[in-house]
């Protein structure tokens, strides 16, 4: 006794194949945007935790923003950065590190950790008393917290713990987010914005602008 099965035919398959296909097509790029998304909200996360840990480091040390680098003798490097500095308010390593960036890396001679963001010299690294003695701005002496920048996406290659607007300029800032970078501000926000929007003294040096 026989029975009959019926199974796809060649044509068949490969409709299938083709509407599987254009799914795919489909489905892709908003999975890679969706994912990109997520990667951004991650890193804005990270640059609005950083602020945060700023504010308590300043609550404990007389409202002084933490230096960009702090001298340490006997290390044989030029001192210890804000990214060990910051750690017992942050506890945690990866919040240095943006999910887009390929290579976090270490500032030159120093003692750091890997690291993906920037901090803004024009308020953490005056330098004018010698650079073993940083002089590092007072939240209460600067004006429009809100819109001066603390941390920024930082460049894979610079090297640095951060940048000075008025060396600088933006050629330290990486633009890692659909050409967009992360920021985070004084006053404890982070967010999302073109490299153009920021390039103004007003967003970087308290002094002016």
């Amino acid at each position: 006794m026989s029975k009959n099965t019926k199974g796809f035919t060649l044509i068949e398959l490969l409709v299938v194949i083709a509407v599987i296909a254009v799914l795919v097509a489909i489905l892709f790029p908003v999975y890679s945007r969706a994912r990109a998304a997520a990667r951004k909200a991650q890193c804005v996360s990270n640059a609005r935790q950083l602020a945060q840990a700023v504010r308590m480091y300043a609550a404990d040390y007389d409202r002084r923003l933490v230096p960009a680098r702090v001298w340490a003798p006997n290390t044989g490097t030029l001192g210890i950065t804000w990214c060990l500095t910051l750690q017992p308010y942050i506890q945690n390593q990866q919040i240095l590190i943006c999910p887009e960036d390929p290579a976090p890396q270490l500032a030159s001679r120093s003692t750091d950790l890997p690291h993906s963001y920037g901090i803004n010299y024009l308020l953490t690294f005056n330098t004018s008393w010698g650079y073993y003695y940083p002089l590092t701005l007072s939240m209460s002496s600067i004006n429009r917290i809100s819109d001066m920048i603390l941390f920024f996406d930082l460049k894979s290659d610079a090297h640095a713990m951060g940048a000075s607007y008025v060396a600088h300029r933006l050629s330290r800032v990486a633009a890692r987010h659909n050409g967009q970078a992360v920021f985070s501000f004084v006053d404890g926000h982070a967010k999302s914005l073109p490299l153009q929007a920021v390039d103004s003294p007003r967003y970087w040096n308290p002094f002016g602008g």
